[in-house]
């Protein structure tokens, strides 16, 4: 199943995590809630600005499920990030659950300076 989620969030698999994206001054966010994803079956890259997210969750080792709500299985997710970020600062923390991928924006903001010209 191939899902559009918004412009800049494209997902395929079994189901699609829940995302934030966060942009500051300097650092750009994306949260991603991966309850019970074990860190192994994550597979996280960058290809220029776009954040490449491949996972896996299992579901228990039980023999009999008598009822269950939660989603399991494979997923893809493209995330294309603006173009002020920096691909090679990105690095990712899994904690509690959720995935936290963080990536340095550049100062595009350049300042010129005035010079006066003498004749």
């Amino acid at each position: 199943m191939r899902e559009k989620i918004e412009d800049d969030i494209h997902a395929w698999g079994s189901w699609v995590p829940p995302v934030d994206i966060r942009v500051g001054p300097k650092k750009m966010r994306v949260l991603v809630e991966v309850p019970g994803v074990e860190s192994s079956s994550l597979n996280l890259r960058m290809e220029g600005n776009k954040l490449i997210l491949e996972g896996r969750k299992m579901p228990p080792a039980v023999k009999k499920i008598i009822h269950t709500e939660r989603e399991y299985g494979e997923f893809l997710m493209v995330i294309n990030l603006k173009d002020d970020v920096i691909p090679g600062t990105a690095r990712a923390f899994l904690k509690a659950g959720v995935l936290e991928v963080e990536v340095s924006r550049a100062n595009k903001k350049i300042k010129i300076q005035v010079e006066e010209e003498n004749e």
